[in-house]
């Protein structure tokens, strides 16, 4: 997992992230999706890629990052 990524601990439902999409048969070349999390699929100790979630919209994916604030 990058350094940079957000752990478990610092995420929580209702937050806005920035995730690679892993449900999608073009998932390696869709860019990264924003929405707010719903449920989480994983944590950073199980998946290479960081902490899976579902965001709203129904995609899940890993969390690259917390969206800024608009």
């Amino acid at each position: 997992m990058s350094a940079n990524q957000p752990t478990r601990e610092d995420l929580r439902t209702g937050m806005t992230v920035e995730i690679e999409q892993t449900d999608a048969d073009n998932a390696d070349d869709v860019d990264p999706l924003v929405g707010d999390i719903v449920r989480f699929l994983s944590d950073e100790h199980t998946q290479p890629g960081g902490v899976e979630v579902e965001l709203e919209s129904g995609v899940t994916g890993h969390v690259n990052r917390v969206a800024p604030d608009k």
